[in-house]
């Protein structure tokens, strides 16, 4: 039985929930605010969302981004290092995939190439759809001829493994003939770098048959050959095509892409675009990527130009 006190006015019970708060709920068709327990919820997503009017929330500081002790390997693009917040992270696999044409072997070549000529670091090249002398020489016309740079990158190509296939007969396969290479060239000379070129020749090469296992754990091993590994793909990531993304583009470590993009009747344009990259804060828009005097440099993308 409820107790009635003369002079005291009944108290209605409200839900706690404050007049800001009361004021963001959504009207429904009737023109009464949302229940409280939807409003709560509400509030709840667009605090942990940073949203608008609600302070700096916990998502805030995640976009933020956050600062790591992971070091850093130039790519001596010009502006490139800058959005990567000074160069790609050490001990990444980093995917570089494009259509033919898109420049993505000469990208990655370059960027051994100008850290040997600036700091001296010793890397590898592994090319496996040419040959290496055919490498070279393609190098050579985009004007990496520095001598010195030169003898600090380490070319390898098939005739390498061709010339010890018989090393295969009960040894262990032609992937396992690929890692004892990459090993070597990597531990005996300190190199700090490895371009392999391509993984669609080497995943044709070794014949997974268990693509997804395979390819962790070879990926696995990548990692534990140096401070970076760039892996050329042609493989389409299916990025808005409705197709799922194929297993590497889930175990790289980070994933640039090279497209060609029509910009009028009469121009096409080379276009990078980082598409993730861990322990990096970074935009995911275009920009236009071209070559002269010797370098990359990447811009911001435009329309209608060449």
């Amino acid at each position: 039985m409820m107790r009635r006190y003369p002079g005291r006015k009944k108290r209605r019970m409200r839900a706690p929930i404050t007049r800001a708060v009361a004021a963001m709920a959504p009207r429904t068709s009737s023109g009464n605010a949302s229940s409280p327990a939807g409003v709560y919820l509400k509030v709840v997503r667009r605090t942990i969302l940073g949203g608008k009017g609600l302070g700096r929330g916990i998502g805030h500081r995640l976009r933020g981004g956050m600062k790591t002790d992971r070091g850093r390997i130039k790519t001596y693009v010009r502006s490139l290092d800058d959005i990567l917040g000074g160069g790609l992270p050490a001990g990444f696999v980093v995917l570089l995939n494009g259509a033919p044409g898109t420049m993505k072997s000469s990208f990655a070549f370059s960027i051994l190439y100008q850290n040997a000529l600036r700091e001296g670091r010793k890397s590898a090249y592994f090319t496996l759809e040419q040959g290496k002398g055919l490498t070279l020489e393609h190098m050579a016309s985009l004007g990496m001829t520095d001598p010195a740079a030169n003898a600090n990158i380490t070319t390898l190509d098939m005739g390498n493994i061709r010339k010890n296939l018989n090393y295969l007969q009960g040894r262990g396969t032609w992937l396992d003939l690929f890692k004892m290479y990459c090993t070597n060239a990597m531990k005996a000379d300190s190199h700090t770098v490895l371009v392999v070129d391509s993984l669609d020749v080497l995943e044709a090469m070794a014949k997974m048959e268990d693509r997804r296992s395979e390819l962790y754990f070879l990926f696995e091993w990548l990692r534990s050959l140096g401070p970076l590994i760039l892996l050329i793909s042609e493989k389409p990531l299916g990025s808005g095509t409705g197709m799922h993304a194929p297993e590497e583009a889930y175990l790289a470590d980070g994933i640039i892409t090279f497209e060609m993009q029509p910009t009028s009747d009469l121009f096409v344009q080379r276009r990078l675009r980082v598409v993730k990259m861990r322990s990096t804060k970074h935009e995911t828009g275009y920009y236009a990527l071209s070559f002269d005097d010797g370098g990359f440099e990447i811009t911001r993308a435009v329309t209608g130009t060449s």
